[in-house]
């Protein structure tokens, strides 16, 4: 009897002692700090495969800065970390065997770099800590000037925008609910996505990450909210902004905003109009070798000529009305044209020991398109300082359209065409 429980007693002990070997294997971690040696916590952190940046993980960084991702494949990868307020950086391409925990060399972020020819001040914290949410005051970083909304939410700490899939994620959990001024979107997340990318970040006053919502809020946003909120100005009479930026590249970028707000006696009348368009052309090249001890070494070559262009309009006007102290009654519209389209040349060169054997150029034409609009009549009633009613009535029109056609044509050796289709027909 002594002798059954010994061994079951040391089969207990080498399956523990397994565990504990087998646990942080095939794993990635590391430390995100800032240039004076302070860890960052709430980063986003991607590993990104070498050859086409592809996502396959994300972590966010803890109150030490540290950050673990699991069960991670064998390749080349390189680790990207970003936080609103910091230049993003990157490690060098490493090979991981996917056999053993890797611990790679601390990222240091530096905060932006302030350009000569603007002066920014500010009386507000870039962050603002509350009970339920953190408190992201863009209009205080010179960071927000010719972004788009979407790129600083892929700034701000605890979100990971996936773009491929068009999902948001707060603190690791998916389904989150956007708002704007505190009113549901209530439009898929694709679409959502799309939204932000044409929306201009110069007219955001703060974004708020709600990971606890209060109890008035939507049960469906069971894994936390993001509202943004644009700005608004008080001034008595008409006033308004406008900026203009332009860049040149592999091709050309520009962002262009105007504002503008009028209020007079129980009116108040705003509006704002903005337009992006980024052109960058894009240019990959691929080389890929098989060889074997009973075949002929193969070469494929494949080269993609890409042209894609985003340009995207939003407008939107509103009024107020105050109809009596504690009561004000406000209109609401906006509408939205977000246009991506791109045509690429894609080649394809297969040789055996040098000699050509076949040749495959697609062509291919894509375009995403959303349109959307919306408006909304709302009137709210003041009890006193924390007791109030409000009624709002939406309206929201959109139409999504992706048409892509692909043309396949095939070469053999000599350049002489064979076969070809194209997709749709």
């Amino acid at each position: 009897m002594v002798h059954k429980i010994y061994h079951r007693f040391l089969l207990g002990v080498l399956v523990l002692s397994a565990s504990l070997f087998s646990y942080g294997q095939n794993s990635i971690d590391g430390k995100v700090q800032d240039e004076v040696g302070d860890p960052l916590a709430y980063v986003n952190v991607l590993l990104l495969k070498t050859g086409d940046s592809t996502l396959v993980k994300r972590a966010i960084t803890d109150k030490s800065g540290i950050f673990l991702m699991e069960d991670v494949a064998k390749g080349a990868y390189t680790v990207s970390a970003s936080m609103m307020g910091y230049k993003p950086n990157s490690t060098e391409s490493f090979e991981f065997e996917g056999s053993s925990k890797v611990t790679l060399s601390t990222i240091v972020l530096s905060q932006g770099v302030e350009l000569d020819e603007v002066t920014v001040s500010s009386k507000k914290n870039l962050y603002a800590q509350k009970i339920d949410r953190m408190v992201i005051n863009v209009a205080s970083s010179i960071l927000s000037v010719g972004s788009s909304a979407l790129e600083i939410l892929e700034r701000s700490p605890g979100v990971i925008v996936d773009r491929q899939n068009s999902s948001i994620s707060l603190v690791g959990k998916n389904g989150v609910v956007v708002m704007i001024n505190g009113k549901q979107s209530y439009m898929p997340a694709s679409s959502v996505v799309q939204l932000l990318q044409g929306m201009n970040a110069n007219n955001i006053e703060t974004i708020e990450l709600i990971t606890t919502p209060p109890a008035n809020f939507d049960a469906e946003g069971n894994a936390g909210f993001i509202n943004i909120v644009f700005k608004e100005r008080t001034d008595i009479g008409l006033n308004g902004s406008y900026s203009l930026s332009f860049g040149v590249g592999n091709g050309t970028t520009t962002s262009d905003n105007i504002n503008f707000n009028y209020r007079k006696n129980r009116i108040n009348l705003y509006g704002n109009y903005s337009f992006q368009r980024d052109a960058q052309g894009q240019l990959f090249e691929f080389d890929r070798n098989f060889s074997n001890a009973n075949a002929l070494p193969v070469n494929i070559s494949t080269i993609s000529n890409r042209d894609p262009i985003q340009r995207n309009h939003r407008i939107r006007a509103g009024l107020d009305y105050q109809l009596s102290d504690k009561t004000v009654m406000g209109l609401l519209a906006w509408a939205n044209d977000n246009k991506w389209t791109m045509d690429a040349l894609n080649q394809s060169r297969e040789t055996e020991s040098g000699m050509a054997r076949a040749f495959v150029e697609l062509l291919n034409t894509e375009r995403n398109q959303l349109q959307h609009f919306g408006s909304n009549i709302n009137l709210k009633h003041d009890f006193n300082e924390d007791e109030f009613i409000s009624i709002d009535f939406d309206y929201l029109k959109y139409r999504l359209e992706n048409p892509t056609v692909y043309t396949n044509s095939f070469f053999d050796g000599n350049n002489d065409f064979f076969k070809g289709r194209t997709y749709p027909k």
